[in-house]
């Protein structure tokens, strides 16, 4: 039994959901900051990480049946990472029970809102209403210029306000304003990822902001760009006193960031090299079977711009406290 649920949870994308948990325990902490309900926090925590599992297996089921496909002893995506929705390729995983799979983690954030309802009323539903149009329509705005946004609001403005309102029964744009370094350094998460596919993305017709921008050189300076404003939204949110000046140690994390910006130089310049693994790219769960099985040189980026987000996340948290 457990097995198979670390393989579902496998299915759908598991290693992303440090991007919830660490957004999400921002506004956890400043909501107990103003008598928020501990129990409700951690109970709208799982109902979102189940919303975050299933736009994940919604998009693999909707990018499978959109990917060109070669047979050739098997089916291949050729266009695609290495490792690329390989549960439909070797059939492990069904069609029909991906999306039984979706339908049970929508059931289950379901019923966590509808009891939220009750305890609070209607307000609940616009919330709801805001996170299944996401689920639902992020697979087609990520071939529309439009996941970024789709990603920082529903990690960002979404995210916080719900959280903050299901703990506390109130609505301000404090929470708003506090999820804005987390939400950059998420989107920033994503920015690697369509940078790292650019060219795929370009093969399969997806139009992405990375495209827009060429791809090249005015791709990279976005991202640095978009990080900087990551480190200037934390001086935000002390100017409001949202946060206190301890915030200010989110400044360690400037290495992290650079050695970031260094490998995705080194990606520019050639696709096939993987950065040298150092004592402080950690966590890197699943490393050696990522090696054997999957596109190495993505996944080590990947991982270096999530584990970015979640410490600097750890950081505006203690400075709620």
């Amino acid at each position: 039994m457990l097995s198979k649920l670390i393989f579902y949870l496998r299915c759908s994308r598991y290693y992303t959901l440090p991007m919830t948990f660490f957004s999400w325990i921002i506004v956890f902490c400043y909501s107990l900051k103003h008598n928020g309900n501990t129990l409700y926090g951690i109970l709208a925590l799982f109902g979102i990480m189940c919303s975050h599992l299933a736009t994940n297996l919604f998009d693999d089921i909707c990018d499978y049946k959109k990917l060109t496909k070669s047979y050739n002893n098997g089916i291949i995506l050729p266009n695609t990472q290495r490792g690329k929705c390989q549960y439909f390729i070797d059939k492990t995983l069904s069609n029909k029970q991906a999306k039984l799979l979706f339908l049970s983690y929508c059931l289950i954030s379901f019923i966590i809102g509808l009891f939220f309802f009750f305890v609070y009323g209607q307000m609940i539903f616009l919330f709801m209403i805001l996170g299944l149009m996401i689920i639902l329509s992020y697979s087609a705005l990520s071939y529309n210029n439009m996941s970024e946004l789709a990603v920082g609001f529903a990690f960002g403005p979404l995210l916080f306000s719900g959280v903050y309102y299901v703990m506390t029964g109130d609505f301000n744009i404090n929470p708003i304003i506090l999820s804005l370094p987390s939400a950059i350094f998420t989107v920033n998460l994503l920015y690697t990822d369509t940078f790292l596919d650019k060219d795929i993305d370009k093969n399969e017709n997806k139009h992405t902001l990375v495209n827009i921008l060429g791809g090249g050189k005015k791709a990279l300076l976005f991202q640095k760009i978009l990080l900087s404003f990551g480190y200037i939204s934390v001086a935000l949110l002390i100017y409001y006193k949202l946060v206190k000046l301890t915030a200010l140690a989110v400044l360690i994390t400037l290495p992290f960031t650079v050695d970031l910006i260094k490998s995705m130089n080194l990606y520019y310049m050639n696709k096939t090299i993987i950065p040298k693994k150092k004592w402080y790219h950690f966590p890197f769960e699943d490393w050696h079977d990522i090696k054997e099985h999957r596109s190495a040189t993505f996944m080590f980026r990947m991982y270096q711009a999530r584990n970015l987000m979640m410490y600097v996340s750890l950081f505006i948290c203690f400075s709620t406290i």
